[in-house]
């Protein structure tokens, strides 16, 4: 079952939560989670329905039911209330909060890990092996990646994946990711990220022509804002980042890697600032 920050419907976290319950207990039913509960099986076939919403009062019998830790359960609170509110501007104070919590669970990428930045294949390779789990050869592994990476250089990438805690050997005899989604948060300092982005856009325009359209999402915009709009625009992107992690966690049989690089730079300077500059 996904972490509960990968949710933005309190429902889909508890029918989930149920289905892994019958899973362990196949007698297991709406009816006895409503009887720990306290309360109506209808009553509860209806807020899962959709039809009702959670109380105040039932929800710490909910997250006790749920098994759900403080943070957790703060979190659980936060997808309630945004369901709940029919005000756009608290659904969206609510998300916000989601999202900062969101980003808070999620493991950071220490800064003397940054080198995984500098050797292209590595997190190619990390995510890679979620889909492969059971492979050690290093030549089959760089022949799935795009463009392909020699079997030296895949070992290579291994070394330092494991060196730095990313993944480990499994029981298959192949390499495990110890965490699916890696960030290294909002702000970030060093070169080595720098020169990855430079690598990734140089990728990106590489692929208009490698791949067909079908296999891949290319748009641009070109906008007029002012320094505020600006600031709201990289927000938007920033909200988006954080809801495709959220895809990413969830995903539970991923077949293939993607990147996606956004972008949103000057085409222009302000008025009055193009004298003097080159």
């Amino acid at each position: 079952m996904s972490s509960i920050y990968s949710y933005t419907e309190y429902r889909d976290f508890i029918n989930d939560a149920l289905l892994r319950k019958r899973s362990q207990n196949p007698s297991f039913s709406v009816r006895a989670m409503a009887a720990h509960l306290s309360i109506g099986s209808g009553t509860l076939s209806r807020i899962l329905h959709g039809t009702r919403n959670i109380g105040p009062t039932l929800l710490p019998a909910i997250t006790e039911f749920l098994g759900l830790k403080a943070r957790e359960a703060e979190y659980f609170s936060l997808l309630v209330r945004f369901s709940r509110s029919a005000n756009p501007g608290k659904k969206r104070k609510f998300y916000e909060q989601m999202l900062r919590m969101r980003a808070g669970s999620r493991p950071v990428i220490a800064e003397e890990h940054y080198q995984i930045f500098e050797r292209r294949p590595c997190l190619a390779l990390h995510q890679l092996l979620r889909t492969v789990s059971d492979c050690a050869d290093c030549a089959q592994l760089g022949a799935m990646l795009v463009p392909r990476v020699s079997a030296a250089g895949v070992r290579k990438a291994i070394d330092l994946l494991e060196r730095t805690g990313l993944i480990r050997k499994n029981e298959h005899g192949g390499y495990s990711p110890l965490d699916t989604s890696l960030t290294t948060g909002e702000t970030w300092r060093g070169m080595a990220i720098h020169g990855f982005q430079r690598e990734s856009a140089r990728l990106a325009a590489e692929a208009l022509d490698r791949f067909p359209k079908e296999e891949r999402d290319f748009s641009t915009l070109t906008v007029g804002l002012s320094a505020a709009n600006f600031v709201a625009a990289r927000e938007i992107l920033r909200k988006a980042r954080q809801d495709l992690l959220s895809l990413d966690e969830k995903e539970t049989c991923p077949d293939r890697v993607y990147q996606m690089n956004f972008q949103l730079f000057p085409l222009s300077r302000p008025l009055g600032a193009e004298r003097g500059q080159p």
